[in-house]
């Protein structure tokens, strides 16, 4: 062996011991005399050390690019205002992901609403998933429901008519007449003026038992007003004037009081007129009329005052199934709706119920206020710190209606409608049935009245049916003071008055 060799393989030993000191001597010796490679590299590691150090590196970056992946997904979830199934449920539906079939959507909305109705409405009604279809056959309430949220052609009827509200009846003993005039004014009540005229005359003869009872004659002439018949008032008249030697009544005709106050022919009617305080019988109201409304529906919203709490999260989805649905909605007074809803919705009030700011939100959706619905938006998303819905273009049309400038037959007016400052209300015409939207429009423009007072002198009849409805408001009412009263009514009218009980609520004055 050379002396370069020897110095080359010391200086190479020497270096490898350097680099591997926790190595013996002779171990490198070895490995070098049998001229195999040494099973550590040149950076001290064994192959297999490298190996699972390599996997092991590979395992971690595969899990964190994973995880970064779903972290990505979730936070654009997120910005898209969506959630995971596993996250918190979010407090609005307003959004709906793609453009889907609008008859599908139709029907989505509908079982939604049925499940609502009878999760918050029908008390004591267990909700059974799967069934909603079962449940809506099986009552009648959830069919209407369906029936007038559901998508209508422009001039095609509702499917099919539906029943009548229950009405407050009459108690028979309510209806048992004492005089004739009560007689009469209970005929007169049914639609049966021949009879009416017939007691009357009977009881006014120069044999009847009431010849001489001025107010028997009374309700005569004033029947004949109601009726229309000028010849028979003046008829009649003149006989009144003989026996009790002073003039009779002026001729006027009830009738034609009552056309005056007719809308005009150009004038669009309003199919609701929302209650002062609208909870669930006011939905169930507001559901009635549609399924009998047109291909536009006007709704009165003036009278509002509130909105009950179980009533609010359908109302939301209602309003929303509108947004997004072809339908031609027409609001009279929506500044009252949406002042409400202001007040509902106070800002950094957490304890606030999401479903105000989801009905709140769907309003002005509806009404094409994105202005507005952006501002809102933004207070809740303050207020709950979380993300609101975005805007989405409503699909239906949206447009206002002024109310009736006069009052409509058998309806409402207000006379400062017509005549100025006057600041009572007036009936007129015939009203028939429960008719529970004239007595919450009566409760809604006497609400703030210090002397409530109701004119009748353009009143021609009102049926037993109406007649029970005005009862059960007036008894709704209490004893609420001032009494409401009832000017220039006639007498047949003032005598169903107080046979029915009316008489014991509110003051009564006659016609002159």
């Amino acid at each position: 062996m050379s002396k370069e060799e020897g110095g080359g393989r010391l200086l190479s030993k020497v270096a490898r011991f350097v680099r591997n000191p926790l190595k013996d001597w002779s171990e490198l010796d070895a490995a070098d005399r049998a001229g195999q490679p040494s099973p550590v590299d040149s950076n001290g590691y064994s192959r297999e050390a490298l190996k699972e150090l390599i996997e092991r590196r590979q395992r971690n970056e595969f899990v964190r690019r994973r995880e970064f992946d779903m972290l990505r997904k979730l936070r654009q979830r997120e910005a898209a205002g969506v959630r995971d199934g596993s996250g918190s449920p979010s407090s609005f539906h307003l959004n709906t992901a793609g453009k889907t079939d609008g008859r599908a959507l139709t029907l989505k909305k509908i079982d939604e609403i049925e499940e609502q109705m009878s999760q918050q409405w029908w008390k004591g009604r267990p909700s059974q998933a799967g069934t909603v279809e079962g449940a809506a056959a099986a009552d009648p309430l959830a069919a209407q429901h369906a029936r007038a949220y559901a998508d209508t052609a422009p001039g095609e009827p509702p499917p099919d008519v539906l029943p009548a509200a229950p009405s407050a009846a009459l108690p028979a003993s309510r209806l048992q007449a004492a005089t004739v005039v009560e007689e009469a004014a209970l005929r007169f009540a049914e639609g049966d003026d021949g009879q009416a005229e017939a007691l009357l005359l009977a009881a006014v003869a120069p044999d009847g038992a009431q010849a001489e009872d001025d107010d028997t004659w009374r309700a005569l002439l004033d029947f004949y007003r109601a009726s229309g018949d000028a010849e028979k008032f003046a008829a009649a008249s003149m006989r009144y004037a003989q026996r009790f030697r002073k003039p009779g009544p002026e001729w006027v005709s009830l009738r034609a009081l009552a056309r005056r106050h007719d809308p005009p022919a150009s004038q669009a009617a309003i199919d609701w007129y929302c209650p002062p305080q609208l909870g669930r019988d006011g939905l169930i109201e507001l559901t009635q009329a549609l399924s009998r409304a047109g291909a536009v529906w006007r709704l009165d919203w003036r009278a509002l005052r509130g909105i009950d709490a179980d009533a609010v999260a359908p109302l939301g989805t209602l309003f929303s199934h509108w947004a997004d649905s072809p339908t031609q909605v027409r609001f009279c007074g929506a500044e009252r709706l949406i002042a409400v809803l202001a007040e509902a919705t106070p800002l950094t009030v957490r304890e606030t119920d999401p479903a105000w700011w989801q009905v709140y939100l769907s309003v002005l959706r509806l009404m094409h206020l994105p202005d507005d619905f952006e501002l809102v938006a933004l207070n809740y998303c303050i207020t709950y710190e979380a993300l609101p819905p975005s805007w989405q273009e409503p699909v239906g049309s949206y447009g206002t209606v002024d109310g009736p400038a006069g009052g409509r037959a058998g309806g409402l007016q207000l006379a400062s409608d017509a005549a100025g400052d006057a600041p009572d209300v007036q009936l007129s015409g015939e009203i028939q049935g429960a008719s529970p939207s004239v007595w919450q429009r009566l409760a809604a423009d006497l609400a703030e009245a210090r002397a409530p007072a109701v004119s009748c002198a353009a009143l021609v009849r009102l049926d037993l049916a109406a007649t029970a409805g005005l009862l059960t408001w007036l008894e709704a009412r209490g004893a609420q003071e001032p009494r409401v009263e009832f000017t220039d009514v006639h007498r047949l009218l003032l005598a169903l008055f107080g046979l029915v009980g009316i008489t014991e609520h509110a003051s009564v004055l006659p016609r002159r």
